[in-house]
């Protein structure tokens, strides 16, 4: 039995265009251990002048980013076939000029951009113990991908994600992804052309290893107009709150299998809800309060999702395509629009200070992978390109007026929410030289991101990287005074974000 790693479709993008193989350094092999890993260099450079509480501020040709990145991993062969895998990370980060321009804003409280940014921590430490031909169980802290999608994740919400330091932008999911201590059982049942597994988590993780982390503390990547702004000061997480405790145990169960030429899942899993949502001091989620903040606490309450997914091939149009669908009982949201009855819809003029809202959801995704040989002849590329394009839906069950996309922001959600994203990756030079172009359109809220990029891979163990990171919007913000009454879409929350983005790997 092996332990398949999980590649999203930025990977299986550049192995396609490649011919098929990933380009990897060669482990250390020290007899029963082998180590690899990588060192990184990465760096972003803004290309306009960002909004802060005050309106446009000076940020154009600044770094916003110098990051150093050492991460090793190990697996470790032990007696009865058991095997001792890990992940171990360490950040280091320039106080760019950029963001000391942030911390004179208030931004990232009592701490300076460095100490927020930088991170050192062991990300997995498990062992897989075979337990006699069938079942493979993992025990330590780990990760666990579910679900057919990348960028935005349908299915995939056993872990947060931490999106503090380089947002959605970062390929790699597992980079972003919050490891846990759990339990995970893979039990092979080949007389049903299947697998299940069990997963269980405790409750032993620390303090912001559930849910999505998301840039409140007024650095880089907060939301338009909010650079500077350090909110934990008046909204604090609450991660003891009894609807939403960190401490709770959370559990999943899985079935994933092969009928005829179609690939398909189904899944449960009780986990805390991946984005949080603001408990209004004023009004507290199922009457309890947690913290002392002064005008609410952020929390995940735990939510219920039931999952499906399916996909397959298309001999007559010669692509691989897949669906999601993630059926969610009673997430929470935000509601509340200024001038709402009491006066409670906001704060300090921000919006969604109301309360929170239950609605069902059900989530649904749908993509399709295809190589497309006419780029051969029309861009001279040695492979056909690669091409994905994933559909995203999101429909609110019970819908009520005034749900808010984020608190704090004047756009409400819709009953009706979708997301169309492409990929196209291109090959030269046997696979050292992959341009490629990744895009996304709000279907709904209007706006959309694209990012331009082509790596250089130099041998087996270099790889160098340059992209642009572009985000177009229908909002027109410029600071609190008109924040209310402007249209904050989704990606109007990354206006004043462009930048250029380099990075140089060693891998070993």
């Amino acid at each position: 039995m092996t332990n398949k790693k999980n590649y999203s479709s930025l990977s299986i993008a550049f192995a396609l265009a490649a011919g098929g193989v990933v380009p990897q350094a060669n482990a250390v092999d020290l007899g029963p251990v082998q180590i690899d890993g990588y060192v990184r260099q990465q760096m972003s450079m803004n290309l306009e002048d960002t909004v802060g509480p005050a309106g446009r501020m000076d940020g154009k040709g600044k770094l916003s980013m110098n990051r150093t990145t050492l991460q090793l991993e190990w697996s470790a062969d032990l007696p009865k076939e058991i095997v001792f895998k890990g992940v171990a990370r360490k950040s280091w980060e320039q106080r760019t000029n950029f963001l000391k321009d942030l911390e004179e804003l208030g931004g990232f409280g009592q701490e300076n951009s460095r100490e927020y940014y930088e991170d050192s921590e062991i990300r997995e430490a498990y062992l897989e113990i075979p337990v006699g031909d069938r079942v493979l169980l993992s025990l330590g802290k780990q990760q666990v991908a579910w679900g057919e999608s990348d960028f935005f994740q349908a299915m995939d919400m056993v872990h947060g994600f931490d999106y503090t330091w380089r947002s959605f932008l970062e390929p790699a999911n597992e980079d972003l992804r919050k490891p846990l201590i759990m339990a995970n059982a893979m039990i092979d049942v080949p007389e049903a052309d299947g697998q299940l597994q069990l997963l269980y988590r405790p409750g032993w993780d620390s303090d912001g290893q559930i849910g999505n982390s998301y840039d409140i503390e007024g650095g880089r990547w907060s939301s338009t107009p909010y650079k500077g702004v350090y909110f934990p000061g008046l909204t604090p997480y609450a991660y003891d709150h009894p609807e939403g405790d960190q401490d709770d145990a959370t559990y999943g169960i899985r079935w994933n299998g092969q009928w005829g030429e179609y690939g398909y899942s189904f899944a449960y899993l009780k986990t805390h809800n991946p984005d949080p949502v603001m408990n209004v001091a004023s009004n507290p989620y199922k009457g309890v309060f947690a913290s002392n903040g002064i005008a609410g606490e952020v929390i995940f309450p735990m939510i219920d999702v039931l999952g499906f997914t399916l996909n397959g091939y298309s001999g007559s149009g010669d692509f691989v395509w897949s669906t999601e669908f993630a059926y969610i009982n009673d997430a929470p949201f935000n509601i509340g629009t200024k001038g709402a009855p009491g006066d409670c819809g906001h704060f300090l003029g921000l919006d969604g200070f109301c309360g929170i809202q239950e609605s069902d959801v059900l989530r649904t995704m749908f993509r399709i992978d295809k190589n497309l040989a006419f780029t051969q002849k029309l861009l001279g590329t040695e492979k056909p390109a690669f091409f994905s394009a994933q559909l995203f839906n999101t429909w609110l069950l019970d819908y009520e007026d005034g749900m808010k996309l984020l608190v704090g922001q004047p756009e409400n959600r819709k009953e009706h929410s979708s997301l169309l994203t492409f990929i196209f990756a291109t090959s030269y030079m046997n696979g050292r030289l992959t341009p490629e172009l990744v895009t996304g359109f709000d279907l709904s809220y209007g706006g959309g991101f694209a990012v331009p990029s082509v790596t250089y891979s130099l041998g087996d163990h270099w790889r160098f990287k340059a992209e642009a990171d572009l985000f177009f919007d229908d909002g027109s913000q410029s600071g609190f005074g008109d924040m209310a009454a402007s249209d904050s879409s989704t990606f109007g929350w990354f206006k004043g974000n462009d930048q250029l983005a380099m990075s140089v790997t060693y891998q070993f």
